[in-house]
């Protein structure tokens, strides 16, 4: 079903007051666009694997001798090659670009809400919820 026009309206406001109040966070929840898959990633899997399965091999050796220390450095090898392999890496240069308000994917800016401090904004979305339902019950 969908949303009235005043109800849209609401939501309008409340989007321009979360950029205004932290746009941080609405940055982080807005969407991103995904780069398509490039070659270094591919070698970051095969790499990744590369070192999972060598310490695998030495973890089979550390069994067979009788050197826990050998076992665990092998096993934090292999958690570190899965990771390698399962993460993205992170450039200086994309980081630096969301930091500073550039096109981190989040759409079109959005102006802050005229007028008003947060708490009387939220005060004015409380009232009108009471009305609401006060005009809910009554029905």
């Amino acid at each position: 079903m969908p949303l009235s026009e005043h109800e849209q309206k609401m939501l309008d406001e409340m989007e321009r007051q979360l950029f205004a109040d932290d746009p941080r966070l609405a940055r982080a929840f807005a969407p991103q666009r995904r780069r398509p898959s490039s070659r270094r990633s591919g070698r970051r899997i095969l790499l990744g694997l590369g070192i999972v399965v060598v310490g695998l091999g030495v973890l089979v050796l550390a069994v067979s001798l009788p050197a826990v220390w050998l076992g665990v450095l092998a096993f934090l090898g292999m958690l570190g090659g899965a990771v390698l392999a399962v993460t993205t890496p992170s450039s200086p240069a994309e980081d630096a670009d969301s930091a500073d308000g550039g096109d981190g994917g989040g759409g079109p800016e959005i102006p802050p809400a005229p007028g008003g401090d947060s708490g009387s904004f939220m005060r004015r979305m409380e009232e009108r919820w009471e009305k609401r339902a006060d005009e809910d019950g009554r029905v």
